[in-house]
């Protein structure tokens, strides 16, 4: 492990919860952000297909 030393400041049963914590708010925040601020996002999650993209050839 990289970090050990931080056990002897932090008790594990106390920084393991906090990280994991601190990891699901940040993921709840970032999904949060997404559904408010895109409309893609919501639909995605809903089960509504992407909107397709048509390549178009170049005229020769």
């Amino acid at each position: 492990m990289n970090n050990a030393k931080i056990w002897t400041v932090v008790k594990p049963s106390t920084g393991i919860p906090l990280i994991l914590g601190a990891v699901a708010v940040t993921a709840l925040v970032l999904h949060a952000g997404l559904m408010a601020n895109t409309t893609w996002f919501s639909a995605y999650w809903n089960g509504n297909p992407m909107a397709t993209v048509v390549a178009v050839a170049p005229a020769q």
